[in-house]
């Protein structure tokens, strides 16, 4: 099965983030809290006066807001809390908040959840792009569907492996059954068994109720295990049994309960996968890989770059008017190597029709946060016109790169902090940190993990 040559890298919103978060679920007890999809704002913290009441010592009184965008969008905004806002994993001041989203206020882990039934575009009908390498993998993952196969996809941060996930999932048999999303990252250490395989009531403090994990709930359906490199080593072989006996066995509890579930897994933990050295078990690995799926980053494609520039301008139109790109600017978008590939180059957009006028500007993509580093050129001061980061040359950029993330460490101390000043997703730039021996300093990965009560 072949595609036409618009259907190809993700640029338009992916399935996971079109539909709207109708309410909250928390991890440890299941309890729902229902959001109305009419706009309005929610008050989340310990407060009783709180439209959101999280009864969690380390949560403030007022922790954050959640506010509803008349499109239906849901955005989270810190209230200068004791002890931070998290999505995903990320500290955030403000952040989109999407279905699939981990909130975690305190200790206290919530789930955005969409609305049972809820209508979903086809993932391929959210590809755009012509590039030959990526068309392969797609085409690749349209015969991997026919099968009943596990796949592993493998591939940077925001290359779209969600989304590969998705078009395996729609083209196979178990279409009708429901596609569950898990991002292995972002759940807390603790709880990610009763995540995964549910928990028996009194398992755990917190666990006032028995509920069912994922397995259960993609039960004939496809289950993507998302950051599958980030699971626990000791959780690990765990998840090998289930992929073994298709039987699984809820946390406290005795009694094994039969699944039929595909595992789609991704992780952009490339280094040494496959081999002892890698953070996947060997055993688990080879039990995953039946097919593997390498998506290439945005920089090995760089002839889409147009189209998918092109492409959320259109989107993006209706609510903020046409906008077009300097010379100057297209000249930017080009010479920067976009760790971030597809899901930056978007984020990047947006921040410039939201800033910039008529003409977006370079500054406008590119923004000097006054860190004494840009973005453009992971220097120290932003390059003078024509002298931009050769993108043929990658021993050059690497330098660079490696000595401002070399600065951002010593100046924040922490590889999220520094990542976050740089404008960089975690996950890679925890990547390229390790490969060239990169390290915070100490005493703030121990700030990092203290909590204090409110």
């Amino acid at each position: 099965m072949s595609f036409s040559e618009r259907d190809t890298q993700a640029l338009a919103q992916d399935d996971r983030r079109a539909a709207m978060v109708v309410g909250l679920r928390a991890l440890i007890n299941g309890e729902i809290h229902a959001l109305a999809g009419e706009p309005r704002r929610w008050v989340i913290g310990s407060g009783a006066s709180c439209d959101v009441v999280v009864r969690d010592p380390f949560v403030s009184s007022t922790h954050c807001v959640l506010e509803r965008r008349p499109a239906g969008g849901l955005v989270v905004r810190d209230r200068k809390s004791r002890n931070g806002t998290f999505v995903d994993g990320n500290p955030i001041e403000g952040a989109d908040l999407r279905v699939g989203s981990y909130l975690t206020v305190g200790r206290t882990t919530l789930v955005a959840t969409a609305a049972p039934g809820a209508p979903r575009s086809r993932a391929l009908d959210l590809l755009r792009g012509s590039d030959p390498a990526l068309r392969t993998i797609v085409d690749q993952a349209l015969r991997a569907a026919q099968t009943d196969c596990n796949v592993l996809i493998v591939g940077e941060t925001g290359t779209g492996k969600e989304l590969i996930a998705r078009i395996v999932h729609e083209g196979s048999k178990r279409s009708p059954a429901p596609f569950v999303a898990v991002n292995c990252g972002a759940i807390p250490r603790e709880l990610v068994g009763s995540e995964l395989f549910g928990h028996e009531r009194g398992a755990f403090t917190g666990a006032v109720d028995a509920r069912d994990g994922v397995f259960v709930e993609a039960n004939a359906g496809s289950l993507f295990l998302d950051e599958i490199g980030e699971l626990p080593i000791e959780l690990q072989p765990t998840l090998l049994r289930a992929l073994e006996t298709r039987r699984i066995r809820r946390v406290g509890g005795s009694i094994d309960r039969a699944v039929d579930v595909r595992i789609i897994a991704a992780t952009n933990q490339l280094s040494g996968l496959g081999t002892e050295s890698a953070r996947l078990r060997l055993d688990l690995y080879h039990r995953l890989a039946t097919v593997v799926l390498a998506l290439p980053p945005l920089r090995e494609r760089m002839s889409d770059l147009g189209e998918l520039v092109e492409v959320t301008l259109d989107e993006l139109a209706d609510h903020h008017g046409r906008r077009t790109i300097s010379d100057d600017a297209w000249r930017a978008l080009a010479a920067y190597n976009w760790p971030g590939n597809v899901r930056e180059l978007r984020n990047a957009v947006a921040r410039a029709v939201a800033i910039g006028g008529s003409v977006l500007e370079r500054g406008d993509f590119f923004p000097d946060l006054g860190l004494g580093r840009s973005r453009l050129a992971t220097g120290t001061e932003p390059p003078p016109p024509g002298e931009l980061v050769d993108p043929t040359d990658p021993g050059g950029y690497d330098a660079k790169l490696m000595h401002a993330m070399a600065q951002a460490l010593a100046a924040y101390g922490s590889i999220r902090a520094a990542a976050i000043s740089m404008g960089m997703p975690k996950s890679t730039f925890a990547d390229r940190a390790r490969a060239w021996g990169l390290h915070p300093r100490r005493k703030i990965r121990i700030y990092r993990k203290g909590f204090q009560p409110k």
